[in-house]
């Protein structure tokens, strides 16, 4: 389309012309004519209000940059759209818009997305990644091309971020379109903000001999990573490698619960983005199980640990089902010690397994413990920076639980039957804080009622919040997922316990048939949470320097 002529372009000059509907750029340098979408691609102000220098045409709006020959970004985050200009005989100016295909538009994108998960620009990832689904991109791919980037680059193996991301993907399915983006950038959020800036580690060569879950125990960890490697090239089926993991990973309290709930996150993930990713992950996963702390090893677990290693696990394990007993908790016993007792229940939660719970049973008592816990959690904690324990430490019961359930279902023994025993230690331990403060929990759960949950968590109506779940319906879970997404805090790693919370109460609500996890996470999200981490850090740091002495309540 003609959009005038040489004559009217001074050299250095702009002018905005529309081709079609599209609103176009058209530049005269001394190196010849130029035609770049008007709108800046960060904001969409117009790029003819900026300034030209040369061939740099600079968006004064925020200073972004942009090589005008080819639309390349020089200072900012993407680049702009370049079109083609040709001069007519008698110096007409032509600007062809040629509207790249949906596989043009992907393949452009895809450098652009990876360049600013690689320096953290949430800005920049979610408008590539709203431009991608624009572009009919799929959200499992679009969070997968920032895990194979971040992977690596944990320098301890694979942490919250990959693990919030499995539970984004798995509630995507709530969202649509390009509405989509939230989730996925949640979790590219996730996975970029703890790898920015840090180099890639190198994987050793296969070697399938090398058994897998002693070289973990070992702490061998090329031996490790090399036996994953070395078994996924000679074919081994998901279910394998599973099992050996999770052996590996239940011989352990393994860091206050987080490597059996990476181990679940991990094959969560790789459920959605097929297992022929395998190689890209699970040797970033066996580096975590490797280098976790043995919570079990440590002075606080020690009469846990003596317990537990006295149970003849094989015969827990074989254990009937409360399904096939009908067994229950009578008077909430069971549920109680686990909360009260002065000690770990270990031997209550054997006897109830024996006496008819099965694994199953006790799994479901220790959800609605840790939910109960959660509910009687007394916020003022957070804001203490002498007290190194707080919401998210408590949320680990309950996404410890679901990971525990997880791996019962899908790999029945005796060391899963470990796994349920230390959730029972772990539900003991979250209410560190109140015994160490003295407090007398309230346990009195108000009366259910009909209300806006939405309006209740965004006002931080903790009370309100709890009540409406405990009432409402379906539309309940809905609400707490998208309150997940929406959550207000700045901290990654906040958001990543948030999500992860969300997803298991939601999860075990369906298994155990009761809301008490639901209206947990319901009041986890209103509650209010100091994100203190630089103020605690500092506190801790001050009081290790003068006195040599560990953190209060420290594990």
């Amino acid at each position: 389309e003609i959009v005038g002529a040489i004559d009217d372009f001074a050299v250095g000059s702009m002018k905005m012309a529309k081709v079609g509907e599209r609103r176009i750029a058209v530049i005269r340098t001394a190196d010849g004519v130029h035609a770049l979408d008007n709108a800046c691609p960060h904001q969409g102000y117009g790029l003819v209000t900026g300034s030209l220098d040369g061939e740099l045409l600079t968006c004064q709006w925020h200073n972004w940059k942009f090589r005008v020959r080819d639309g390349a970004c020089l200072i900012g985050e993407e680049d702009v759209p370049c079109h083609a200009v040709a001069l007519g005989d008698n110096g007409e100016i032509a600007v062809t818009v040629v509207e790249p295909s949906d596989a043009q538009k992907r393949e452009q994108l895809w450098p652009s997305l990876i360049r600013g998960f690689e320096r953290d620009y949430v800005g920049q990832m979610a408008r590539d990644t709203a431009r991608l689904l624009e572009a009919g991109a799929d959200p499992v791919e679009i969070v997968w091309r920032g895990l194979e980037v971040s992977a690596p680059k944990n320098e301890y193996g694979i942490g919250h971020g990959m693990a919030m991301a499995a539970d984004c993907l798995h509630l995507l399915p709530h969202w649509s379109g390009t509405e989509r983006a939230l989730p996925v950038v949640q979790a590219l959020a996730g996975m970029a903000e703890p790898t920015r800036d840090r180099p890639s580690h190198a994987l050793p060569e296969p070697d399938a001999d090398v058994d897998l879950p002693t070289a973990i125990e070992r702490e061998d960890l090329d031996g490790a990573m090399a036996s994953v490697l070395g078994q996924l090239e000679a074919g081994a089926p998901a279910a394998d490698l599973r099992a050996q993991l999770l052996e590996a990973s239940c011989c352990h309290h393994l860091s206050y619960g987080q490597g059996a709930i990476y181990t679940q996150k991990a094959f969560e993930l790789l459920e959605l983005a097929g297992w022929d990713r395998a190689p890209a992950l699970l040797p970033w996963l066996t580096k975590a199980l490797v280098y976790g702390t043995r919570e079990d090893t440590l002075p606080y677990m020690r009469k846990a640990k003596r317990a537990i290693d006295t149970v003849d696990l094989e015969a827990l394990a074989a254990a009937p089902s409360h399904r096939q007993t009908g067994w229950t908790d009578a008077e909430d016993g069971l549920r109680s010690a686990i909360l009260d007792a002065p000690e770990a229940a270990i031997q209550q939660a054997v006897e109830a397994v024996r006496a008819g719970a099965g694994i199953d049973g006790l799994l479901d008592t220790v959800t609605l413990a840790v939910s109960e816990r959660l509910l009687r959690y007394d916020p003022a904690v957070d804001f203490d920076n002498e007290i190194d324990f707080g919401w998210l430490d408590i949320t680990h019961g309950l996404t410890y639980a679901n990971a525990a359930r997880w791996a019962w279902r899908h790999h029945p023994s005796p060391a899963t039957a470990r796994l349920a025993l230390f959730t029972v230690f772990l539900a003991h331990d979250t209410g560190r804080a109140e015994r160490w403060r003295g407090l007398t929990p309230v346990t009195d759960l108000p009366e259910p009622t009909t209300g806006d949950l939405a309006a209740a968590l965004a006002k931080g109506d903790e009370t309100a919040a709890v009540a409406i779940t405990l009432h409402g319906g379906s539309e309940i879970t809905e609400t707490l997922m998208q309150a997940s997404m929406n959550d207000g805090a700045t901290a990654t790693i906040v958001v990543a316990h948030v999500v992860k919370l969300t997803r298991a109460a939601i999860l075990e609500a369906e298994a155990t048939g009761s809301r008490l996890p639901l209206a947990a996470a319901a009041r986890f999200i209103a509650a209010p949470r100091l994100e203190r981490f630089v103020a605690r850090n500092v506190a801790e740091a001050i009081d290790f320097i003068r006195t040599g002495a560990p953190p209060k309540l420290s594990l």
